[in-house]
Parts: C-alpha cells; structure tokens; sequence
C-alpha cells in the first residue's frame, strides 16, 4: 500500500519541491519501518477504506418498539433521565419510523435539530405525541393505545436568506464553547466544525457535552486528532457525532462534509467514494455546493507539509470536487486564516479555533468564517474576528505560546493574562 502511495506521489510532483521529511518518508517507504513513520507522519488511514468501520445506523429496537431513523444517529451516551433512547441529527431535516406492536410508551430525546425546525407527524395516528423543545434537543413522548406504526419528521424550513459559520482546531474545551457562541451571535444558523476537536484525554467527552448543548445545530467534519489520539477512536466519533461522509441541503445551496483526517487508499473507496459519485451525479441539482473538511489542499508555509497528505489523493479530490461543481472548500488542520484558489478550487482555511494567533500577534488576529447565502443559493464569505476573552488562554495548553512571548512586544499582553488566570 505505501509502495503504491510513493510511487503515485513521485509522478505527480517532482523531487526538488519535497520536504526532507517527505522525502525521508518515501525513501522508507519499502520496509515495515518505512510504513509505521508514513503512518505516523503523513496519517495513513488505519484501518484503511477498504476495512473501514461500517456505515452508522439508527435502526434500533426497544421493549417491543421498531425504530428507524433518517440523518440520525443512536448514541451512545450516558444514560438520559427519562428517556428510553437519544439521538442525534447530522442533517436539518432527520425522521423517525417507530413501530409498536403492542400498547406501549416509549420516551426518545433528538439533539442538534435547528430550533425553528417545523415537528411533523399524522395527528390521526392512534398514537398520543407530545414534543418538549430544549434549545437544539427535542424530547418526545409516545403513548401507543394499540399497536401502530408512525412517521415523524422535522423540517427546517427552505431559507432564502440565512448565514452559516466555519471554524475548525478548538480543542474540545472552553475554546470549543466560545467558538460556538461566537457564531450564534453572529447570526449563524448553524455551524461547520473542521475537525479536532479532541486535543487531550478529557476533550472528547468534554466536546460531545457542548456540541449537545450549543445554541446552534453543529456539523462535525472529523479531524486527525479526532480519530488517533490515545489509540484508534473511530467508533466513539460515530457513536456520538455522526457518520464520516455525507451532505445535505437548505434551499439552493448544499453542504459537503467529507473525511480527510488520513490519506487513504484507493482514493475513491469506502463511503467517501460512494457519496462523490454520488455528487457528481447531481452535480446540476444545486446552485451552490460548499464542501468541508478537515486537511486543506495546500499548505503556503514553504518546505511544509501539513496539507491533505497524498498528492494522488490531493489530485483526485480536486477533479471529483470540480466534476461535481464543487469549487468552494473549507478546511481547517492548520492553525491559521488563508484563503487560495488552488486549482478551480477556492480553498479556505480557518483553522484557529483555538485564538492562539491572537496572542502571537498582539491582536484580535483569529478568524471564524461567516457564509451569507442569499436567495439565488449563491454564497458570499467574511471573515470576522474570532474575539476570544483572554480568559480563554488560561488553560495548560496555552503555556508554550505565552513563554515564547515573553518580551518587551507582549509583555502587558502576558501580564494582563496572568492576572486573569490567577484570579480565575
């Protein structure tokens, strides 16, 4: 698998333009060794596509009670108070098919549905339905008085006007938390994570509780932390955020989340491939199509590597984007703000959830991005100030920027930090 990988990347790109790293790596790649530095360097995705964990379901069965969801997930989290079983929504418009068949009551908890999101079902059905609303989760109560079967749905209504936005690199802390806000007080109906969200042991768990709790729906591109830190956590992503690959669509625009948190081989397998054969084939349905995603197309600091890994891979991504009229993409990975058209393909990084770039350059530097889409489905980006409190920087992680800033520029900056950190 590696020969095959090297060999692909020394034909499409010459020599003298590699890293030394990059170059060490392919020279290795012939031996077992050779394999675990390219899979440690590079994100070689273990298990590959073809081993690939299965797609998600939500069918599920609970004390006589068929259930069948659509653009949701089952998760897998602690026991709710009160409810038999939750779910999440990775898409705006999720359904449930629930068959009883006997009397029965069943209690269900939907997170990350929009709080506008229209609740629809038959109220004719011998079923007897009630709906709390809790932000972006949706408690529901069935009361089955004979055996049925029921549809319900939620639908978030076709917007001709509305905003989005797009951050990636938060950290599953409290940096997560602002990021999110931020967004909603920018008027963002929803928000695209890019990925790594998971930076520490406790992170996971800690992003899982503030992505059910945010204020907006969030959808949640997986990032190269999110799937090997502490070992292989594919699973645990499925279980509690969502599926790897798929889109959606509100109005005229659709949304592509698609997976690059490790290069991959063949590029066109596993669900990933599916879905953008799948794209290419409504490739006319849409007037705009934004795609997301965690490594980026490039990488502008010179004699870096830190971009989406194989250039085979790089190759074939752009040509499947372009032959299904996807020219915007956006990526996160690298912690800064860029934006280049790289080859028909209008790649912007906003990778700075963590406002590490606000200390760096003594401003409020850190960017989230804002899609204003409008009623044609046409989408226009700004880039507005991620404006993280200082209080945010008082976390261990923060520790290696603030001692290298330590000079006569910085110096009110770290003070005025320190004292807030000791105040806390």
């Amino acid at each position: 698998m590696v020969i095959l990988l090297l060999f692909t990347e020394l034909k499409v790109k010459p020599m003298s333009t590699f890293s030394k790293r990059r170059l060490f790596l392919k020279l290795a790649g012939l031996s077992s060794l050779g394999l675990i530095s390219y899979s440690y360097f590079r994100g070689i995705r273990m298990p590959p596509l073809m081993w690939e964990p299965s797609d998600i379901s939500a069918t599920t069965e609970y004390d006589g009670i068929s259930i069948q969801g659509i653009d949701l997930i089952k998760t897998h989290r602690q026991v709710i108070k009160n409810v038999d079983v939750a779910f999440r929504a990775y898409t705006p418009n999720p359904s449930l098919t629930i068959d009883s068949i006997k009397k029965n009551t069943i209690r269900l908890s939907v997170n990350n549905i929009h709080s506008d999101a229209a609740f629809e079902y038959d109220p004719n059905s011998n079923v007897q339905i009630s709906e709390t609303v809790n932000g972006i989760t949706r408690d529901i109560e069935l009361n089955f008085t004979e055996p049925a079967t029921i549809h319900l749905a939620w639908k978030l209504s076709d917007k001709t006007k509305y905003r989005f936005a797009s951050i990636g690199d938060t950290g599953g802390s409290q940096e997560l938390a602002w990021a999110i806000q931020r967004a909603n007080d920018l008027g963002a109906e929803f928000l695209l994570h890019l990925g790594d969200f998971n930076y520490q042991d406790s992170d996971y768990a800690s992003a899982i509780t503030i992505f059910n709790k945010a204020p907006i729906p969030c959808y949640v591109s997986i990032g190269n932390h999110d799937f090997h830190d502490n070992g292989i956590q594919y699973q645990q992503f499925l279980n509690d955020i969502g599926p790897l690959n798929y889109q959606f669509s509100i109005g005229k625009t659709r949304f592509v989340n698609l997976d690059t948190a490790a290069s991959t081989l063949p590029y066109s397998s596993g669900f990933r491939g599916k879905l953008m054969q799948k794209l290419i084939a409504e490739k006319n349905r849409y007037a705009t199509t934004i795609a997301f995603t965690h490594r980026p197309l490039y990488d502008p600091e010179e004699g870096s590597d830190h971009d989406i890994g194989s250039l085979g891979e790089r190759d074939w991504l752009v040509k499947s984007l372009k032959n299904a009229n996807i020219t915007t993409l956006l990526s996160g990975h690298i912690h800064i703000f860029h934006r280049r058209n790289f080859d028909g393909i209008d790649n912007i990084i906003v990778g700075q959830g963590l406002g590490h770039q606000d200390l760096i350059t003594n401003s409020d530097y850190s960017k989230i991005a804002i899609g204003k889409v409008n009623i044609s489905g046409d989408v226009e980006f700004e880039f507005m100030p991620l404006s993280m409190p200082l209080e945010m920087h008082c976390h261990p992680r923060t520790d290696v920027v603030k001692e290298s800033l330590v000079n006569a520029k910085h110096a009110d900056l770290i003070q005025s930090i320190t004292s807030i950190c000791n105040d806390a």
